[in-house]
């Protein structure tokens, strides 16, 4: 989060990161809805009150200029609006924002509400973004959308991506795509992966309540238990991020990992913690060639607890 800087939309900003992407945002915005992958794809963020910004992105190199593709989705409006029998208006080339190593367009159109957007292309990496806010027409959007806007970074900072949602945050290695979700309440799960190797960041709230009695070395193997299927494994405790832990390491069974004969050994490792200030279980989990598990050790330095986890381990 931004610290004490406050947002047009009122309290503070923070940073928002999915699929690559960072966007500076109102605190009070969080994820709603998502739905595609690292190559195309489209998000909504939301107040309490009604959806704030929606962000399409699409990394093909299919997508053509922003000129382009703001006139053909003014078209589109503009002919919805008169089916509905509503006036609507709209602006062109508005100077908002010009993110560095982005060709842009920025816009406004109106109706019974107001949008301000930017559509955005890369010449570093060619990826195409669509930002746009969502407001009533009597809502200032003009210096907010500027703050958002500038903010676009859209592709790798240091060979890893910053994902950072509700009060989740943590950094993926670049090269490893997204291949399962899950975002309950309680629980919050995101699964990577590239060729054979996964990495799973895991958190759970509550963990007072989830943990009753029993410590992290009893619960973990339960919790974990589908993925430790078949494997061989032991359990210390470590100090993770500041906080008492535990480390699992292990491996595959033999008639799963045959090739391991051959000197082609995999690897299931896992580091898990309880943070008291926060009242939450974090994990990081990997499954892969023995010799990529050193990418597990950056992902615990980059899944954020609380404010002792930086650099704590």
């Amino acid at each position: 989060m931004v610290p004490a800087e406050a947002s047009p939309a009122g309290g503070e900003y923070k940073t928002f990161g999915w699929q690559g992407i960072n966007l500076t945002v109102p605190a009070a915005w969080d994820l709603v809805f998502t739905q595609g992958r690292h190559q195309s794809g489209y998000v909504r963020l939301a107040d309490e009150d009604a959806t704030r910004l929606e962000l399409r992105w699409d990394a093909s190199r299919q997508a053509g200029p922003p000129a382009d593709t703001v006139t053909a989705y003014l078209k589109k409006l503009a002919k919805r609006a008169r089916k509905q029998g509503r006036d609507f208006s709209s602006q062109r080339g508005l100077k908002l924002a010009s993110p560095p190593e982005k060709q842009v367009e920025c816009y406004r159109w109106a109706t019974d509400r107001q949008g301000m957007g930017m559509m955005s292309r890369c010449t570093a990496c060619g990826r195409a973004v669509h930002l746009q806010l969502l407001g009533g027409l009597d809502e200032a959007l003009k210096g907010l959308a500027r703050t958002v806007f500038a903010s676009l970074r859209d592709h790798s900072d240091g060979g890893v991506h910053l994902w950072s949602f509700f009060d989740v945050e943590f950094r993926s290695p670049a090269g490893f795509g997204l291949l399962r979700h899950g975002l309950q309440a309680g629980c919050i799960r995101m699964l990577f992966g590239q060729g054979r190797t996964r990495l799973e960041f895991i958190r759970v709230s509550l963990a007072q309540v989830v943990l009753g009695q029993k410590g992290l070395a009893e619960w973990f193997p339960r919790f974990y238990a589908k993925a430790l299927k078949r494997r061989s494994y032991a359990v210390r405790e470590a100090e993770l991020s500041g906080h008492a832990g535990i480390v699992l390491e292990g491996r595959p069974w033999l008639l799963v990992n045959p090739l391991r004969l051959f000197g082609r050994r995999r690897s299931v490792r896992a580091a898990v913690w309880h943070c008291e200030e926060t009242n939450r279980l974090f994990a990081c989990c990997f499954d892969g060639p023995e010799s990529e598990v050193g990418i597990l050790s950056d992902a615990v330095d980059g899944f954020r607890c609380c404010e002792r986890a930086p650099g704590a381990r």
